[in-house]
């Protein structure tokens, strides 16, 4: 509040002084599709708690950085884990329009890293030690975006690998998160990982009115993996 102070005492014009605090106060839902600064989820599996999902949003002028945190810890009996999973990554958007992307992701002893960066009319990725262009309006597995429910592929933020997807609308429903209920759209995504005859993929995904991401859930090895929104709006 100090450097809003010393602004508005530099600036004596009032009417310059009310347009920056308008462009100070309200910058960072300029963008964002309404989220807010913090977007936290827990994620429960087979209604147990293994770890969370967070969502971190920046505004600066026309860009906007996202950056990520996943954990999830599966233990055996409560003691032994099976299953750690530790995912970081940052993406940078410029008018609504995707700019770059870096993601490194631990999954027990195994560790990937994934860069992606607009280049003209491409996107370059880089991958399992590969290097390959894709379209300059592809999107990726993020899923914050919601614009990704256009697409019929997409490709992951861990492995660059592509997913050939088929969405479909569904009702809107009221579904549970850490404060309650709220009502949300529902979007049947299947289709199939790497090839079109690879790996299924099934999973549904909810977003509110706001067009913010609300809730995920899906099946990973007959257990049920579902996501419970923190972050009150």
């Amino acid at each position: 509040m100090t450097l809003i102070f010393i602004f508005c005492f530099v600036i004596k014009n009032p009417i310059k002084i009310f347009l920056f605090l308008i462009f100070f106060f309200f910058s960072n839902n300029a963008f964002c599709f309404n989220y807010k600064p913090i977007h936290e989820f827990e994620i429960f599996r087979n209604d147990k708690k293994i770890g969370f999902h967070k969502l971190l949003f920046q505004n600066i002028g026309d860009k906007i950085v996202v950056n990520t945190e996943i954990q999830m810890i599966v233990k055996l009996v409560g003691i032994i884990p099976v299953l750690q999973y530790f995912h970081k990554g940052n993406e940078i958007w410029i008018d609504n329009h995707f700019v770059e992307a870096k993601t490194s992701t631990k999954k027990n002893k195994r560790k990937f890293k994934f860069t992606a960066k607009k280049k003209g009319s491409k996107i370059e990725i880089k991958s399992r030690k590969k290097v390959f262009l894709v379209n300059g309006d592809s999107l990726f597995t993020s899923y914050w975006n919601q614009n990704w429910l256009k697409k019929k592929v997409l490709f992951d933020t861990q492995h660059g690998k592509k997913r050939f997807i088929s969405v479909k609308k569904k009702d809107f429903e009221k579904i549970k998160t850490s404060n309650g209920t709220i009502f949300a759209q529902r979007y049947k995504v299947t289709g199939t990982q790497d090839k079109l005859n690879g790996k299924k993929i099934d999973y549904d995904i909810w977003y509110d009115d706001k067009g913010r991401w609300v809730k995920i859930k899906f099946f990973v090895k007959k257990s049920l993996i579902e996501y419970f929104l923190v972050t009150k709006y």
